[in-house]
C-alpha cells in the first residue's frame, strides 16, 4: 500500500502514516494518516454517553490502518460488521506541516441512513479528490440505536451521532495545520444520512464556527426518514422486544446498557418496530435525529422546519441537490410491492402529512396521487418508473424544495442547486439492481441516476464485493467536471471554474435555477420537477406537515 511517511505531530501525539500513489486521473504522491482516534472508545460505561476527548499518547501512534466501522448491518452487503469503538477519522494530504499556503479542507460524513456505513475507504476512497489539492478527511461517528436513542430525558436526550461529528469537527480545528489544512477553510459535505448530517450541523449551535461551507447531496433534515418525531415511543418498543417491558427511563437506560451490542443492532431489523408505511416508502428509519428537550447542550433544539422557517442557521455558501431517480433505491433493496400498495392506497400517503388518522381519507388521498404520477387507480411493473418518481418526492425532493425555499428566504450567503442526471454502467446503482432485483436490472438500466450514484465519481471503491472499474472515457469528462466544481468550491465558495461550458448561477428566490449535471452541464431555469412540486405543494397546504 505503501512506505512509511515523515512522522508528524498532533494535539494527541505523533503519528506516522504511508506514502501512497493515487490510483484517479492522474498520479500524484499523498500521505494517509489512518485510524486516528478523535474520542475515546464508547464502550462499557461510555455508552450512551456524549463522547469524550481522547488522551494524548505517548511515543509515536501507527496510522497505517483504517479504525473499525460502526457496528452496523452493512449497507450494501447486508452483514453485521463493525465494532463499538468506532470513534475515528482518515486524514489524506499532500502537505506535510504549517506552511504558507494552507490547504482548503473537505470532511466527509457518510451516509447510510444514520443506521450503516463508514468513512473507510471501502466507498470512499481518497484517490479522485486528493488530485485536487486539498486536504480530505473522512470520520465515523455512532449510527443506530448506539448513535441515536433518546429516552427524551437528561441522561439520554439523544444525538449522540451527531454529537460524534462535532468533537470530529473540533479535532480538525485543532490539528488539521499539522497535515497542511486550513483550519479557517473547513468545507463539510455529505450524501443521503451525510448531507441531512451537515445539514444538521447548519442548524446546531454546537456546530458554530466548525465550517465554513456546506455541500448536501440527495439529503437534507426535512426528509421523513431523517428524523425522528417520538423517539422515547421507539426506545420502548425497542426495550420491550429485547424483554425489558418497564416504562421508567432509567430502568430501561440500565437493561439496555447491559444488552450485548450485536443483539442492539440485530434489534433495528424487527419489523414490529416500524409500520407498513414506513417500511413501503423506506422512511421507516428506527434511530435518528430527534429534537432535545433536556440536557444541558442539545444539539438540536426545536424541529428543523421550525428552525429553518425562523432563519435559525449558520450562514455559509451552500451547494445542495439531488439526483433524478433517487426512488430506484427501493428497487435495489428487492422487488417493489404492487399487490401490497394495490390493496392499501393509503401507503402512498407521506409520513410526515398532517392528514387525520382516517383510512377512507387516506385512501382517497392516496388514490388522488397514485392517478398523479401514473394515471392509473393500479401499480403494474409497467408503471413502476412512474412510481418511482413518487418515490423520489417522497423521499427527497419534497425535503430539497422546501430546504432551498428557506436558505433563500433567509441567508445572503450564495446557494448553488443541482440535479444530477448522468448515467454510468460503474454506477453503485448497476450493482445495486443486479443484487436487489436480478430478473428486472436490464429494464432500469439507464432510466435515470439513482441515489448515491454520484460517489464513484467523487471516490474510487476498493471493495472486493464491488471491484473498481476504470471510469470510461465519458466518466473521465464528466468527472473532471464535478471534482474541480466540488473542489473549487471548497477552495473559493463559488464552483464555477475556468472550464465550465455553463455558468452555474446562484438559486434566487425569484429566479430559481440549477445546475443540470448530466452528460452535457446545462444551467436550467426553474425549480426541479417543476409539475410535482406543484402538485405536492397543494397537498401540504390543505394538510399542513406533521414535523
Amino acid at each position: 500500500m505503501g512506505s512509511e511517511c515523515i512522522e508528524i505531530s498532533t494535539k494527541q501525539g505523533k503519528l506516522r502514516g504511508l506514502i501512497r500513489e493515487s490510483d484517479g486521473l492522474s498520479k500524484i504522491t499523498f500521505c494517509s494518516f489512518l485510524g486516528i482516534p478523535y474520542a475515546k472508545p464508547p464502550i462499557g460505561k461510555l455508552r450512551f454517553k456524549l463522547p469524550e476527548t481522547v488522551e494524548r499518547w505517548e511515543g509515536v501512534r501507527i496510522a497505517t490502518k483504517e479504525g473499525n466501522d460502526t457496528l452496523q448491518k452493512h449497507m450494501l452487503l447486508r452483514k453485521i460488521v463493525g465494532d463499538e469503538d468506532c470513534l475515528y477519522l482518515n486524514v489524506h494530504t499532500t502537505q506535510q506541516g504549517i506552511k504558507e499556503g494552507k490547504k482548503a479542507v473537505m470532511v466527509w460524513i457518510h451516509g447510510g441512513g444514520f443506521t450503516s456505513g463508514s468513512g473507510s475507504s471501502e466507498l470512499y476512497g481518497p484517490d479522485f479528490l486528493i488530485e485536487e489539492d486539498i486536504v480530505y478527511v473522512a470520520i465515523n461517528y455512532r449510527c443506530g440505536v448506539l448513535g441515536f436513542l433518546s429516552l427524551e430525558n437528561d441522561k439520554l436526550p439523544g444525538n449522540l451521532g451527531l454529537k460524534d461529528q462535532v468533537l470530529a469537527l473540533q479535532w480538525v480545528q485543532n490539528n488539521i495545520e499539522s497535515f497542511g489544512g486550513d483550519p479557517k477553510n473547513v468545507t463539510i459535505f455529505g450524501e443521503s444520512a451525510g448531507g441531512a448530517s451537515v445539514h444538521y450541523h447548519l442548524l446546531s449551535p454546537l456546530s458554530k464556527g466548525l465550517f465554513h461551507k456546506a455541500i448536501l447531496q440527495s439529503g437534507t433534515t426535512l426528509c421523513q426518514w431523517a428524523f425522528q418525531p417520538k423517539p422515547r415511543e421507539k426506545a420502548l418498543l425497542l426495550a420491550r422486544e429485547l424483554g425489558c417491558d418497564s416504562q421508567d427511563s432509567d430502568t430501561i437506560l440500565e437493561f439496555l446498557m447491559g444488552v450485548p451490542a450485536i443483539d442492539l443492532v440485530k434489534a433495528e431489523d424487527m419489523v414490529v418496530l416500524r409500520t407498513e408505511k414506513e417500511i413501503i416508502q423506506k422512511s421507516g428509519r428506527l434511530f435518528t435525529p430527534c429534537v432535545e428537550r433536556n440536557g444541558s447542550h442539545p444539539f438540536l433544539t426545536d424541529y428543523p422546519r421550525k428552525l429553518m422557517d425562523r432563519g435559525e442557521f449558520h450562514k455559509v455558501p451552500i451547494i445542495m441537490g439531488i439526483n433524478d431517480k433517487e426512488g430506484m433505491l427501493s428497487l435495489t433493496r428487492g422487488a417493489v410491492h404492487c399487490d401490497q400498495v394495490n390493496s392499501d392506497l393509503s401507503l402512498m400517503v407521506p409520513v410526515n402529512l398532517a392528514i387525520t388518522p382516517d383510512r377512507n381519507e387516506e385512501s382517497r388521498l392516496g388514490k388522488e396521487i397514485l392517478q398523479f404520477y401514473i394515471n392509473s387507480e393500479s401499480l403494474t411493473w409497467d408503471t413502476v418508473p412512474q412510481y418511482l418518481d413518487l418515490l423520489t418526492d417522497v423521499g427527497f425532493a419534497i425535503a430539497q424544495e422546501n430546504s432551498r425555499q428557506y436558505f433563500l428566504k433567509h441567508q445572503t450567503c450564495p446557494v448553488f442547486n443541482y440535479q444530477f442526471t448522468y448515467c454510468s454502467p460503474r454506477a453503485l446503482s448497476s450493482f445495486m439492481l443486479r443484487k436487489g432485483t436480478p430478473n428486472k436490472a436490464a429494464q432500469f438500466t439507464g432510466l435515470g441516476a439513482s441515489h448515491g450514484d454520484e460517489l464513484i465519481h467523487l471516490f474510487k471503491t476498493n471493495m472486493p464485493e464491488l471491484p473498481f472499474t476504470p471510469p470510461t472515457e465519458d466518466d473521465q469528462i464528466f468527472m473532471r467536471k464535478l471534482l474541480k466544481a466540488w473542489t473549487v468550491f471548497a477552495k473559493t465558495g463559488n464552483p464555477n471554474f475556468e472550464g465550465l461550458a455553463s455558468s452555474w448561477e446562484p438559486d434566487d428566490i425569484n429566479n430559481p435555477c440549477y445546475l443540470e449535471m448530466g452528460a452535457i452541464w446545462q444551467c436550467v431555469k426553474g425549480v426541479s420537477f417543476t409539475e410535482r412540486m406543484a402538485f405536492w405543494e397543494k397537498i401540504y397546504e390543505k394538510y399542513s406537515y406533521l414535523y
